[in-house]
């Protein structure tokens, strides 16, 4: 039997403090993206080769160690290593032909970064981690289902949308 999938898109209301952990979370999703596709197309140029989502998870975790680049610890490591999923999507996908190059990521689109796990609401607010006292959301509908993962996104004009996936 199929198990039915529903997202659920609910707007958030986040005070000054959270705002600005939000967009930390979406700059250093951003910078890990970049980085590590930086890196890939400079491994497939010098040997017709590039890392798997796995050597570049273990090489995200040297990263996060480097002096220049400690403040990758101040978000959610499952949102970084969500990025690295989405890149190797991207890179899987183009590959096969149904895509193009993945491109790098901008600050001035869309930012989005994802939680897999560890995500609750309880009365009106968004948990996860790095947010233990929750975020406000506007929960408009009843959500049914156990919840998979929540995608927290940014538009161009500044307002925060959380996309629960719910089975």
């Amino acid at each position: 039997m199929k198990t039915i999938h529903k997202t659920y898109r609910f707007a958030l209301l986040p005070t000054r403090e959270e705002e600005v952990l939000l967009n930390k979370h979406f700059g250093c999703v951003r910078y890990v993206y970049n980085h590590f596709l930086s890196e890939r197309m400079n491994q497939y140029l010098e040997s017709k080769k590039s890392d798997n989502y796995y050597k570049q998870s273990a090489a995200l975790t040297c990263l996060k160690k480097q002096e220049e680049t400690i403040w990758l610890k101040e978000v959610n490591s499952q949102a970084l290593q969500g990025a690295l999923r989405h890149l190797e999507t991207a890179y899987k996908n183009f590959f096969r032909g149904n895509a193009k190059f993945p491109r790098f990521k901008s600050k001035r689109k869309k930012n989005s970064f994802t939680i897999p796990e560890y995500v609750k609401v309880v009365d009106g607010k968004l948990y996860f981690p790095k947010f233990r006292k929750g975020i406000k959301m506007i929960e408009h509908r009843e959500m049914r289902g156990a919840i998979k993962h929540c995608t927290v996104s940014k538009t161009p004009t500044g307002k925060f949308v959380v996309a629960i996936l719910c089975a």
